[in-house]
């Protein structure tokens, strides 16, 4: 299996901050590290994530310091824009873990004077101290796990923080100069009404959060959830409370000040998470970690998955690769178009027409007409752009292209 180093000039770049490849500005250089580890594996969830063990930790952590060194010349001299510390639940991790990683991060390839720094938290584990060192370490976006406020679905879920547990994490965040912070909701959740999600959403607003992402449940096979739960029946919402809950969380996000800018995402303005949005642009970004995905100029990948399997190889001087491919053109194209068409932004078409080599108008024909015909989407001003009911059914309008 080739690394992404063996595809040559293809990936390679001089330049920093946005740059050209192929003749598509693109946006700054980004790097997602993810750590699998969490206090339990939730029954819904079916991330790359694993319970918390002190030895694996220690040596994930020596083995992504070796990989780092790696990895860090294929940002060729461009800095970071935006670095995201996934999971699992990274603030799970000692702040001085946490912090010596971001350090040889900040030492290897280097950030841009403005660079977000995210990271994934659960609000039970997170002290006052340990907020202060995160920021004093750089750490200048907070992602909290919330879930719900209602304790009877938090225990539902697995999860082990109380509602009390996340108005205090705000509360020290802010304290402790964070000021930019996400809350996760989840929604459609078994035994959930319609005014049970409103109330969750309300009790989120309050804590003013910058950012917001909405998430309806997914019973993902294999995964608790997954066996024991049928969508639509039963102690799940219907369809229809499910439209419900999202009427009503779309008049209450707005009226809080936040816009959506992504299927599930909404912020205020200025606030939209700059990670996420260059990969959804067809950005590049390194990555490190087990499991962890990255894309440099048409090249993707992804690690594999297990961190024992993960440390050996890196140790060992193998690439950890679980899978790698130079995407075409035509391939690239189709996937801004799948991503572009969950945000409001919507997708350019002079970008298409590049890797195209010809109007999209014409080679996209028959999708953009059915996608139209439907109320999903329509082209203005040099751009594919979905309407509200397109992003509350991007998966079908995205299959129309596929």
């Amino acid at each position: 299996m080739q690394s992404p180093t063996q595809y040559g000039a293809s990936w390679r770049s001089r330049t920093r901050g946005p740059h050209e490849i192929c003749g598509l500005m693109v946006p700054g250089l980004g790097l997602y590290l993810h750590l699998p580890f969490c206090p339990a594996r939730c029954p819904y969830c079916d991330f790359n994530s694993k319970t918390y063990d002190h030895g694996e930790a220690r040596r994930l952590l020596a083995g992504l310091a070796v990989h780092l060194q790696r990895i860090a010349p294929r940002a060729q001299d461009r800095r970071l824009a935006t670095v995201y510390f996934g999971g699992g639940t990274p603030a799970m991790l000692p702040a001085a873990a946490l912090a010596s990683l971001l350090e040889g991060i900040k030492r290897l390839v280097g950030l841009e004077p403005v660079t977000e720094v995210s990271l994934e938290a659960n609000p039970g584990a997170l002290s006052p101290a340990k907020l202060a060192a995160l920021r004093d370490a750089g750490f200048n976006r907070l992602s909290l796990g919330a879930q719900s406020f209602d304790p009877g679905l938090l225990r539902t879920l697995g999860r082990r923080h109380t509602p009390g547990d996340t108005a205090r994490a705000v509360k020290a965040a802010r304290q402790t100069g964070f000021a930019n912070l996400n809350l996760d909701l989840i929604y459609g959740l078994p035994g959930q009404s319609v005014a049970m999600a409103e109330a969750d959403l309300k009790a989120a607003l309050n804590l003013e959060p910058d950012h917001l992402s909405l998430y309806e449940l997914t019973l993902a096979p294999g995964t608790p959830f997954g066996h024991r739960y049928q969508a639509g029946k039963p102690p799940l919402p219907s369809d229809q409370a499910i439209v419900d809950m999202e009427q009503t969380a779309k008049e209450l996000v707005q009226a809080a000040g936040l816009r959506r800018y992504e299927v599930s995402n909404y912020a205020r303005p200025g606030y939209e998470c700059r990670h996420n949005q260059a990969t959804w642009q067809g950005g590049d970004y390194l990555s490190l970690g087990p499991g962890a995905h990255g894309h440099l100029a048409g090249v993707r990948w992804a690690y594999v998955a297990d961190p024992t399997e993960y440390c050996r190889m890196v140790q060992s001087g193998e690439e950890p690769l679980a899978m790698c491919e130079e995407l075409s053109r035509e391939q690239r194209a189709l996937e801004l178009i799948l991503l572009g068409l969950r945000t409001v932004r919507g997708v350019e078409l002079a970008a298409l027409a590049v890797l195209r080599g010809a109007d999209p108008r014409r080679i996209y024909a028959q999708p953009l007409a059915e996608l139209r015909r439907r109320g999903w989407g329509y082209i203005a001003k040099g751009r594919l752009m979905p309407t509200e009911a397109g992003l509350n059914m991007a998966d079908a309008a995205a299959a129309l292209f596929a």
